[in-house]
């Protein structure tokens, strides 16, 4: 009897355990997202994204996404730490308040770059972006194949997770 109340016991803590870590606060603190990255037609799976308030940029605000295929959810500089290859294959888009996009980092196992990543202006555009309800959400897109330095990559990414 005193072994089937062990187990018993056990078989109850471990599932206690498991849905306190599929409750925790970071669990749902990485939003939803799809679609596809790519760096020289090799497809990443950027399966994280979360939202940081950024520097100021030219006196106006600056949200920072961040796109990533490992955890990052509890990570201050979550868009520093991406371009040095912390979390795996990472975008990091600097947004205005308004969705147009300031710049672009690029970070991806396909591309060849010195650094681990690149930076770029104007060549991704973000659709459908809005903040309300305490998310974030929109669609981004460099609407096909564009060229980096000699090479390919491609973005169309729909997200939402909680705002800043």
């Amino acid at each position: 009897m005193r072994l089937v109340r062990l187990r018993v016991t056990a078989t109850f803590a471990a599932a206690l355990l498991l849905i306190s870590v599929l409750l925790a606060p970071g669990a749902s603190a990485q939003g939803t997202l799809s679609g596809v990255y790519k760096g020289n037609g090799k497809p990443a799976a950027l399966t994280q994204v979360t939202a940081q308030k950024g520097a100021p940029e030219s006196g106006k605000p600056v949200t920072v996404l961040v796109f990533t295929t490992k955890d990052q959810a509890d990570d201050p500089k979550a868009g520093f730490n991406a371009l040095f290859g912390k979390y795996g294959d990472a975008l990091v888009v600097k947004v205005w308040p308004d969705g147009s996009i300031y710049s672009t980092d690029v970070m991806h196992a396909g591309l060849n770059s010195p650094n681990g990543s690149v930076t770029v202006f104007g060549v991704m555009q973000m659709k459908d972006f809005k903040v309300a309800n305490g998310e974030v959400s929109g669609h981004l897109t460099t609407d096909g194949p564009k060229e980096i330095q000699g090479q390919t990559w491609e973005v169309d990414l729909t997200f939402q997770t909680k705002a800043p």
